[in-house]
């Protein structure tokens, strides 16, 4: 190596970096802190309003179980209700209502489900008039609560009380129905009068349940 690449050398070597300045130091450390925020934000942020949502939630589930508190059927009230419970929130018509839909929706099925036990199979004369006599009762049964549905939708207004007044005697009278269903089974024997009055049984308790949280409405 020659002479002057040594020089050379040596000078590169005798350089010293400079230090920052003052406004690179500051610079640095705003952008550290900017990035703590961004990172740090999202969960500060999310805890509160999660833990909010949980807490309204939970309102909702305790007024559906206090309202069940009053039907015949509690448990049934609570467990078929309380999926509801966001939509329904702590409205005494909004419950109701829902009770009424769920009630409708299994009276629907049950129906079916009856017409269903006949097909391909034979029964005796006094089996096949008991669920003859059966599916029209539940039929009456579904068109009362139908109509009940609909009155619910109007009763604000002066006519209040007359438009309740029908849906307890609409939801009555669906009630009585599904009781008649079940006793045109009483003299009968076998596995279809068991399979059957337990469809209607349901069907019932949830209509029960449904009369008297619309009458729980203030």
């Amino acid at each position: 190596m020659t002479q002057e690449a040594i020089d050379k050398l040596d000078t590169i070597a005798e350089i010293k970096p400079h230090p920052p300045s003052k406004m690179q130091v500051f610079t640095c450390s705003m952008i550290s802190l900017f990035a703590l925020i961004i990172i740090s934000f999202p969960s500060i942020s999310a805890t509160p309003r999660l833990r909010l949502e949980d807490t309204t939630n939970s309102n909702y589930t305790d007024f559906i179980k206090a309202s069940c508190g009053t039907t015949r059927y509690a448990d049934l009230c609570f467990k078929t209700l309380s999926p509801f419970a966001t939509a329904v929130g702590n409205s005494e018509m909004e419950l109701a209502n829902v009770a009424l839909s769920v009630s409708l929706k299994s009276a629907k099925s049950t129906s079916k489900a009856v017409r269903e036990l006949l097909k391909g199979r034979d029964v005796s004369m006094q089996d096949g008039m008991a669920v003859a006599d059966c599916l029209e009762s539940m039929s009456d049964s579904v068109d009362e609560m139908r109509k009940s549905m609909v009155e619910m939708k109007g009763l604000d207004g002066p006519d209040f009380e007359e438009k309740m007044g029908n849906v307890k005697t609409w939801v009555s009278a669906a009630l009585t129905d599904e009781d008649t269903c079940m006793d045109g089974f009483e003299e009968n024997a076998g596995k279809m009068k068991e399979t059957i009055r337990g469809y209607i049984l349901n069907v019932a308790q949830l209509t029960s349940n449904a009369l008297a949280l619309i009458t729980n409405i203030s």
